[in-house]
């Protein structure tokens, strides 16, 4: 049987987070939550789910893969060329699609350690190199990202960074894209930019407009609650947006994801509500967390991550059997961390009493706060 090549071999596979159903169907439980993935607890604007239901007589057709009523609604929205959209099953693929199309064999890319484990295995997927560069204080640091980036092709930045939930301010990254080699682009990952409200919070479009090399993806995955959809997009120069069509599969979205995407957008009002929502969640969640001693990093998204002060894997289990799903760190090199979804209140209280719970069978005691 043929093997893939070594440098396949040499990746960890992403490991999302375990699904409802799996869970039930393996402990024969029900009613159980899923604090794991960081979806939008209020679901999808009712508008978005009219018209995903009003695309269902075109299943038979394929969609229109340049997605141009999508575009043209984003450009507009944005205030960019149509020419400078790119569509994608979700942002993640294109994250895929950059290092396909501008890596190769031996291309450079850079990124903080911990961010999005999906930067390092779609550049190890093409047989790139990736450098690594360690967080400083739960943050990207950014000047050392630059210091290392001689001869790179692409830098990944998250803002906010997933899993910390922290953010780089304008003026830092601004510095940062002055320092890039020009030759580099900037691969600038906004998915949950829709939950921060800090006013030093920078616009990557605007990096755009300004004629810099760099890519802008957002997601309709997070605050717009079409997470099952899979859509999302790339905002940047339209030589790098040509590049990475040439790339891109034909069909890569569907009509009835790009359908429901349109409506989003015209839904602010659930935008707000789901902001709103988050918002007090957030604190809500925080201020539970530092009553009882837990230490946790300081969140502009939409979820926290929390330190349990040792192991968390046998946490992670002791929730799962009381029907709550979180997400363990582990794979991060945060082995005493979990990651939890802000959820509704119920859901957040929910998983506040099974975590008294799993702390208590295991013996009390909380990590330090970040």
């Amino acid at each position: 049987m043929a093997r893939p090549p070594g440098h396949v071999e040499g990746i960890e596979p992403y490991v999302p987070g375990k699904p409802i159903e799996e869970l039930e169907r393996e402990l024969g439980l029900r009613n159980s939550i899923k604090l794991a993935s960081n979806e939008n607890p209020l679901g999808a604007s009712p508008a978005a789910i009219e018209a995903f239901r009003s695309a269902a007589d075109r299943l038979h057709r394929y969609p229109d893969g340049g997605g141009f009523h999508l575009r043209e609604k984003l450009a507009r929205h944005h205030r960019v060329p149509m020419e400078q959209v790119v569509l994608g099953n979700g942002s993640t693929e294109l994250i895929e699609l950059f290092a396909r199309t501008f890596l190769g064999a031996d291309g450079w890319a850079v990124m903080s350690d911990q961010a999005f484990i999906m930067y390092r295995i779609a550049v190890m997927a093409v047989n790139g190199l990736a450098r690594t560069v360690p967080l400083h204080r739960m943050r990207h640091d950014l000047g050392a990202m630059a210091a290392v980036a001689s001869g790179v092709k692409l830098a990944y930045i998250a803002n906010p960074n997933n899993p910390t939930g922290t953010y780089v301010g304008a003026a830092e990254l601004d510095a940062f894209v002055a320092q890039m080699p020009a030759e580099a682009i900037i691969v600038l990952d906004e998915a949950y930019r829709d939950y921060v409200e800090e006013d030093d919070y920078p616009d990557g479009i605007r990096y755009v407009r300004e004629g810099r090399p760099v890519a802008v993806l957002r997601t309709f995955s997070k605050i717009h609650g079409l997470a099952g959809l899979r859509i999302g997009y790339a905002i940047t120069q339209k030589e790098i947006a040509a590049s990475i069509d040439k790339v891109r599969s034909p069909f890569n979205t569907s009509h009835p994801a790009q359908a429901a995407a349109c409506a989003a957008i015209d839904d602010a009002g659930h935008v707000q509500r789901s902001r709103d929502a988050n918002r007090a969640e957030r604190s809500f969640v925080a201020s539970e967390l530092t009553r009882r001693g837990w230490g946790f990093t300081a969140s502009v998204a939409n979820f926290h991550l929390m330190d349990i002060g040792r192991p968390a894997d046998a946490i992670y289990d002791r929730l799962l059997r009381d029907g709550v799903i979180v997400r363990p760190m582990t794979g991060y090199n945060f082995p005493t961390s979990l990651r939890v979804t802000i959820g509704t209140r119920e859901e957040n209280v929910r998983f506040l009493d099974a975590l008294d719970r799993a702390v208590g069978r295991a013996g009390g005691g909380g990590g330090a706060r970040t």
